[in-house]
């Protein structure tokens, strides 16, 4: 497996987001990124806002075998045209014409918000983008049959280009803005289920190849790669996947991490950052403060020094995000979400 680390992004408790927010106007959620001040600001998902912007479509413009259905505003499989969309597919790729991977406007508005809110201004030194990771995009779309296109291996290797282009693209869109560092989380719910009888016909030797070579394109591009799971899974494996910053939903599942402490010490060892998902976005939010979140991170740094980690190291090597994304919650909500992730980023480091 390839590591490569080139960030100058640091852990010491950075913030940063995951992707949706319950806005429809795509200005005003691009404000709302940058009022609410993350030390890394994301560009703003937008599911509430059309269909189109849920996490398959919003990724699947130009995809070969992948139309859009009107009647069920979503994504399906259609392999009827297989091979010459796949030409099309291969002639694009092989000769870099990188348009053609891009973010639809109607798909991703608040990415072009976003990139238009910070060319009006100085931009932060990282930014953060997102794509849908090639696991949960490829079981994710399927045709009439219940076909996916992961069961297809020809489908299956153009959507994990697919996307790894998409993301080189975003790469170099915010790079434009003068930002030092771009991140790129691939966001992969499905890693949650991985294992279940639901996926058991899945490798993990084909989950890592997936992963690895989108997290390959991201370093290619010159930037970050990060990947976000709202839930449990197999941490060993996400961690040898070749990724530098592990986001995952460490409200409800932080002490799993400590079951896999050989392979989290070297994810360390190679300078790799946890992102704890530590503010919920759920109705718990609704019962929780900074203090109370302060308690809770401060019991798994605990449980990970009596494994024999030194809590500076852990500080050293770690970021602060929300749990999820806050698309289910509403603006007032989401506001406290954003507003107790920086109170406990300041708790945190007054407490140093």
């Amino acid at each position: 497996m390839r590591y490569c680390v080139i960030r100058k992004l640091t852990g010491n408790f950075t913030t940063t987001g995951i992707g949706s927010l319950p806005l429809t106007d795509p200005e005003r959620a691009a404000r709302f990124v940058l009022e609410t001040g993350p030390d890394v600001p994301f560009w703003p998902q937008l599911p509430r806002r059309a269909a189109a912007e849920g996490m398959l479509p919003q990724y699947a413009a130009n995809m070969p075998c992948v139309k859009w259905d009107e009647a069920e505003k979503d994504v399906i499989m259609d392999d009827s045209n297989k091979y010459s969309e796949l030409e099309t597919f291969y002639d694009k790729y092989l000769s870099d014409d990188r348009s053609h991977f891009a973010l639809a406007k109607d798909r991703a508005a608040g990415f072009f918000a976003f990139r238009d809110a910070l060319e009006a201004n100085a931009p932060p030194p990282v930014l953060k983008g997102q794509i849908t990771g090639p696991l949960t995009f490829t079981t994710g779309i399927s045709d009439s049959r219940d076909r996916t296109l992961y069961s297809d291996p020809e489908l299956r290797d153009a959507a994990v280009k697919f996307l790894g282009r998409n993301a080189a693209w975003q790469v170099q869109n915010l790079k434009r803005l003068g930002a030092s560092d771009i991140i790129i989380f691939a966001d992969e719910p499905v890693l949650a289920a991985y294992g279940s009888s639901a996926y058991v016909g899945i490798s993990e030797e084909a989950v890592l190849a997936m992963l690895s070579e989108i997290f390959s394109a991201v370093s290619d591009a010159g930037a970050i790669p990060g990947m976000h799971v709202c839930g449990n899974s197999d941490w060993a494996m996400a961690m040898r996947s070749g990724v530098e910053v592990l986001n995952f939903d460490a409200y409800q599942y932080g002490t799993t991490l400590g079951l896999y402490s050989d392979s989290l010490q070297e994810f360390i060892d190679r300078d790799g950052l946890i992102a704890w998902g530590i503010v919920p976005t759920t109705a718990a939010i609704e019962d929780e403060t900074a203090g109370s979140l302060m308690g809770r991170i401060n019991s798994l740094l605990e449980a990970l020094g009596e494994k024999g980690f030194e809590r500076s190291t852990i500080v050293q090597h770690s970021m602060l995000t929300p749990s999820c994304g806050a698309g289910s919650l509403d603006e007032r909500q989401t506001g406290k979400v954003f507003s107790l992730l920086k109170e406990l980023q300041s708790a945190l480091l007054d407490a140093q």
